[in-house]
């Protein structure tokens, strides 16, 4: 293990071995390099229909789960059905079971053997074992550690994840007495600071889950009950939205958008484009579109032009306007696999909800190859 510069506690901070951005040119490679995602019940996927509780050291089955979904999405947006996204979520448990498990869960003959990259997650039951805040932080704290050193001693880079968010303002009455910490403020103001705190220290990736859930739980149009219907578990529409976050932070062409956002051939993440030779670029603009195509090519067949994943992140519904010249009347668009049909040089395809979104645009079977791009607002 490579060693620099001292932590807080005496200790050396490891050098980072992998990133995000390894993962996913090994997966654009077409190779493995399995991802897991090692937390509680929120990630192993109770009340997602089909949840089977997770074993240590077995495969997990659960195929609602936002692990298993984020695998689903990653390899339709790498061409990969190779690379593997491990649920490593176990219903109930905490940081300090968590450490006690890990040859058995991520080494010898574990399923997940060959992990690269660990998200940590805990810290929603981990409240009810403490007395106060400082021993929760402190036990927190020293146990997070105790499986980052873990992951970095066995060549394995971790990173974290805040927790997914809840609905637990105040104690429950039946545990005001036994469990005094039991809300989602002692969570986010303790296990999640201290996920952050470690984060900065040891210079390693933070996925702030809670952040996003929240925006989730507070923005989106699903009603609290269709996210959240017991207040503690994500069910199948949350873990969706978990998937999707997760990709957009190991995506790096994923586009986030939180208002009025214009994208076309000079946005810098689009992919599956025409050759640049193609693009016209007028000196004097006539609309919103510096950069767009309006070329004739050699054959009719229907050719993809532009791909856009998209993470909506705004406190309403966007809407999704396509814009395109006059020369053809074949330009199309699939919005998240759906075929969409244009209507003319502006067409409005309705209002785009938080999460992902691919936006793909085609020729049809046409020798004219037309489009300017996309506005939402």
């Amino acid at each position: 293990m490579n060693n620099r510069n001292p932590g807080s506690d005496g200790a050396r901070i490891p050098q980072r071995i992998y990133t995000f951005n390894d993962a996913w040119t090994e997966w654009l490679q077409g190779n493995k390099f399995p991802i897991a995602f090692f937390g509680d019940s929120t990630v192993d996927g109770v009340n997602t229909a089909e949840w089977v509780g997770n074993t240590v050291g077995a495969d997990s089955t659960s195929p609602n789960s936002f692990a298993k979904k984020l695998e689903d999405i990653l390899r339709k947006g790498t061409n990969n059905e190779t690379l593997r996204i491990y649920n490593a979520g176990f219903s109930g448990q905490v940081a300090s079971w968590a450490a006690t498990v890990l040859d058995r869960e991520f080494s010898g003959t574990s399923a997940y053997r060959d992990v690269k990259m660990i998200g940590i997650g805990f810290g929603i039951n981990d409240r009810l074992g403490y007395s106060n805040e400082k021993a929760y932080r402190d036990g927190f704290k020293k146990h997070i550690q105790e499986i980052i050193y873990w992951c970095y001693f066995n060549q394995i880079q971790p990173f974290l994840l805040t927790t997914q968010a809840i609905v637990q303002p105040g104690v429950m009455t039946e545990y005001t007495k036994d469990y005094p910490m039991r809300t989602s403020e002692h969570i986010q103001s303790v296990a999640n600071e201290v996920k952050r705190e470690l984060a900065d220290e040891f210079r390693i990736p933070l996925i702030d889950l809670n952040k996003f859930t929240e925006m989730f739980l507070l923005y989106s149009s699903h009603s609290a009950q269709c996210i959240i219907s017991d207040r503690l578990h994500f069910g199948d529409i949350g873990h969706q939205y978990e998937a999707e976050l997760i990709f957009t932070h190991l995506c790096p062409r994923t586009i986030m958008v939180d208002g009025y956002t214009k994208i076309d051939y000079s946005s810098q993440s689009v992919s599956d484009c025409v050759p640049e030779d193609w693009l016209t670029m007028p000196a004097a603009p006539t609309d919103s579109f510096k950069v767009y195509v309006d070329y004739v090519k050699q054959d009719l067949a229907d050719m993809k032009i532009m791909t856009a994943w998209v993470f909506i992140n705004a406190k309403k519904k966007l809407t999704l306007k396509v814009y395109k010249g006059s020369s053809s009347s074949d330009t199309y668009i699939k919005v998240n696999a759906v075929t969409k049909a244009l209507t003319g040089t502006e067409t409005v395809l309705g209002q785009l909800d938080m999460g992902l979104h691919q936006l793909e645009v085609f020729t049809g079977p046409s020798k004219m190859v037309d489009f300017k791009g996309f506005i939402l607002d």
